[in-house]
């Protein structure tokens, strides 16, 4: 039997008739025998069934499958084989302990079921970046993002497969349930072949949609693409930050200007500019028009005008041999070594110009012991954290250009800011972005300052120690997550 257990699977009609059906569809041969209107078919039930030698619970579907198939992404809450036991669920259990699925009614239509999964789903992705619904706890980039995706989830099917596979295998870190997990990570098997058929389609690969793909996906491998002592990882990662880059200029500036492009386009830029700083390329990004046309009416933010600085920094990069190895001394090298030193001080004099209009906006601590810093508020230590990175990058790469050896124990130059202040400054701030209070966006924004700062940082420990030492106690907090432990440490395999 399907349902309640005794209860006939015939039609409504010979059912209120107490009579036998044959079950023939879309009519019953019962009804049109007799000439009486056939009512027709309870739709597909859906139990919630107890295992009760892992203590979980989780859904069986019963509803056929879209005759388009697999690709069609009509996707049914996970399944496992039935057991023998039977629960009921009431409201009052919804999303409070460890069973996940137990805000669903014993009984549901498929539909009802699917529709409710999608959307726990969906806000299990959002509570990643607002935990315990908390806007205070995310970034200006976090509040918009929870702003968009609903609307834009439902705009295409690749984008709602990516979320679909985030908020899944975030519900399965939540409930320690591994075939949810698994279950999650076939969704996003499902969700990359989705994102290759659109791009394909030229309405879809220029939808605002599509333009959040990439994101979704780089989340994606941040949380859950470790591999054990492999680079994997970080070069997954780079490839959807290349991607991100490759949909944005595919599209020119003039299609950045209307709200919710012009919104994912200014939230966009920091990860394509981190990946052009780790493979040392020049950013498209860095030309005018890309610093001009998308804010076309527009008053630029802090933020805004701090990644137009940074987008010359790879530039720079480009010429610069990685972190701290001299030049052979050739003419050529020393040709370079100027060209760069000239570039480095136009951006020195572009930062200082930012600095100077935007004091308010970043913290700035009274002692430089090591210590942990903590900021006034989130948004302000975000945008702080990213200035310090940019100082970094450039005042280290202005001491390379000098022919200044990485052996240098100075902490002040009399011309410029000392990189090795900003690499302290970032190490102090480890404890801050590590806090549960800020879901995944604390670490993912100090990751790629981290990174930089503990290869600073590792040039001369007897010096800068103590700094490296707050670091490493952060790391080893319990409110570390494991995940961007993995990530970071993909990253150094990356570079290594």
């Amino acid at each position: 039997m399907v349902g309640v257990a005794g209860r006939s699977k015939g039609c409504i009609t010979c059912r209120k008739r107490k009579k036998g059906c044959d079950l023939k569809q879309p009519e019953c041969g019962q009804c049109i025998e007799r000439g009486l209107p056939c009512g027709g078919y309870d739709k597909d039930r859906v139990f919630i069934y107890h295992d009760a030698g892992v203590k979980r619970t989780t859904l069986a579907s019963q509803y056929a499958q879209s005759p388009r198939g697999a690709s069609s992404g009509m996707l049914s809450p996970p399944e496992t084989p039935p057991t023998t036991s039977l629960i009921s669920t009431t409201p009052a259990q919804a999303y409070s302990g460890s069973d996940v699925f137990s805000m669903f009614p014993r009984v549901l239509s498929a539909s009802f079921a699917q529709s409710a999964y999608k959307e726990k789903s969906l806000e299990a992705f959002i509570s990643t970046y607002v935990p315990r619904g908390d806007l205070s706890s995310t970034n200006e980039e976090g509040k918009q993002l929870v702003g968009m995706m609903p609307r834009l989830n439902s705009q295409d099917e690749a984008l709602r497969l990516a979320i679909l596979a985030m908020g899944t295998l975030a519900l399965s870190k939540q409930t320690n349930d591994s075939y949810l997990g698994q279950q999650g990570r076939n969704i996003y098997g499902k969700a990359l072949a989705e994102t290759r058929r659109a791009l394909q389609d030229p309405s879809r690969a220029r939808s605002t949609a599509m333009l959040a793909i990439p994101y979704v996906m780089a989340l994606f491998e941040i949380l859950f693409g470790a591999e054990e002592a492999s680079s994997k990882q970080a070069q997954n990662w780079l490839s959807h930050a290349q991607g991100e880059i490759a949909l944005i200029v595919a599209r020119g500036p003039e299609a950045f200007t209307e709200d919710a492009a012009h919104a994912i386009f200014v939230n966009a830029r920091w990860r394509p500019l981190i990946a052009s700083c780790r493979t040392r390329t020049k950013s498209i990004l860095n030309e005018k028009r890309w610093k001009t046309i998308p804010w076309r009416g527009r008053i630029k933010t802090p933020q805004d005008s701090l990644l137009d600085i940074m987008a010359g920094v790879p530039e720079i990069l480009a010429n610069i041999d990685r972190w701290g190895a001299l030049s052979a001394g050739t003419p050529q090298d020393e040709a370079t070594d100027l060209a760069t030193c000239a570039k480095c001080w136009t951006l020195h004099i572009e930062l200082q110009t930012w600095l100077v209009a935007n004091e308010h906006e970043i913290h700035t601590p009274v002692t430089t012991t090591p210590t942990p810093i903590t900021f006034p508020n989130f948004d302000v230590a975000c945008l702080t954290i990213r200035y310090w990175v940019i100082a970094l990058m450039l005042y280290s790469s202005l001491d390379t250009a000098s022919r200044i050896p990485t052996t240098d124990i100075s902490t002040m130059h009399p011309d410029r800011p000392h990189p090795r202040q900003f690499a302290r400054l970032i190490a102090r701030s480890a404890n801050y972005f590590f806090q549960e209070r800020y879901g995944i966006v604390g670490p993912t924004t100090y990751s790629f300052p981290l990174g930089n700062t503990m290869l600073y940082l590792n040039r001369n420990l007897m010096l800068d120690g103590q700094y490296a030492k707050l670091v490493g106690e952060a790391w080893n907090s319990p409110n570390m997550p494991m995940a961007i432990k993995n990530f970071l440490n993909s990253q150094r395999l990356s570079v290594s």
